[in-house]
């Protein structure tokens, strides 16, 4: 989104951001969110707080959908049951504080000693994810998809590492949770710098949904665009649906990505997660560099398509 309204919209993203991390009150965050309104519902998402139930604590992949390494060369199992901490490498990966419904980020899991494997958990689940990579390291990026459907506003994360034997101190970290439009199909873009980044998705009947275009007559939204015009606003991320219901058209859906600006970034980090009824969630990364081409409809580069 690039217009006059950036300001408000800037503003009121930032203050619904700060507060989502200080974990106010459901009211406060009801009355922000009221306040806002006007300016953020055709650019961004409150965050909805939801009251956990007791199928909250079945399984992890009602958080975490997935983990793998960006490459896909490795791919995490579940298992059941909680990996009890030892004396292994204490792994440690920088997770952000707000985290996308049906989205993925990028991090880099580090240990002063050499480990093969990752735990990623949730405390108070029935079973755990578990990456083993193809070689010992001391730095493995991530890739860590969220379910469409988190139970909770607010969650803890757990790693622990092991280089084949006992697993190392539990590292926790406390994430929070953005609503945003999830269905049958839904796509969105993360990314881990300041810069503008754009998501454009061309549906089966050609119309091109992206910031200046932001709905078609097939019922596909844009309802999170971030980072306009340079405003950080905290999520660093957009999302398009189609939501649930509405039958999404069939055919052909193609995934663009246009670097708006850079904002000043040197280099920025980005994964694309597409989400289709009935399949995994599929996800594509790459490093975004340069300083942008201010691009509107059109613009940017495929990264992938695919059939519903």
């Amino acid at each position: 989104m690039h217009s006059p309204r950036l300001r408000h919209v800037a503003h009121c993203s930032a203050v619904l951001a700060r507060a989502a991390i200080a974990r106010r009150s459901r009211l406060a965050l009801v009355a922000l969110c009221a306040r806002c309104a006007p300016f953020i519902l055709a650019t961004t998402a409150c965050i909805e707080w939801k009251q956990p139930t007791a199928a909250d604590e079945l399984t992890i992949t009602r958080y975490v959908a997935a983990v793998q390494t960006p490459t896909g060369s490795a791919v995490a199992v579940l298992h059941p049951g909680t990996p009890a901490p030892g004396s292994g490498p204490v792994v440690t990966a920088p997770i952000p504080d707000i985290v996308l419904l049906g989205g993925t980020i990028q991090v880099t899991a580090t240990s002063p000693t050499p480990f093969t494997k990752v735990v990623v958990a949730v405390p108070g689940v029935a079973d755990y994810w578990e990456l083993t990579l193809p070689e010992a390291t001391t730095s493995a990026p991530l890739l860590i998809v969220f379910a469409q459907d988190i139970p909770k506003n607010a969650f803890e994360l757990r790693f622990a590492g092991s280089s084949g034997g006992a697993y190392g101190a539990v590292q926790a970290t406390g994430v929070n949770v953005i609503t945003v439009g999830t269905g049958d199909v839904q796509v969105n873009i993360t990314w881990d710098s300041k810069a503008d980044v754009d998501l454009h998705v061309l549906d089966p009947s050609g119309a091109e949904i992206y910031w200046a275009g932001r709905s078609s007559a097939t019922g596909g939204q844009l309802d999170l665009d971030s980072n306009a015009g340079c405003a950080s606003d905290g999520p660093r991320a957009e999302n398009i649906f189609w939501a649930t219901g509405l039958v999404a058209p069939r055919g052909e859906y193609i995934v663009r990505v246009d670097y708006w600006s850079s904002c000043t970034s040197v280099a920025t980090n980005y994964v694309v997660t597409v989400n289709v009824k009935g399949r995994p969630p599929r996800v594509f990364s790459g490093v975004l560099t340069g300083t942008g081409d201010g691009g509107g409809k059109g613009s940017g580069f495929n990264v992938t398509s695919f059939t519903y």
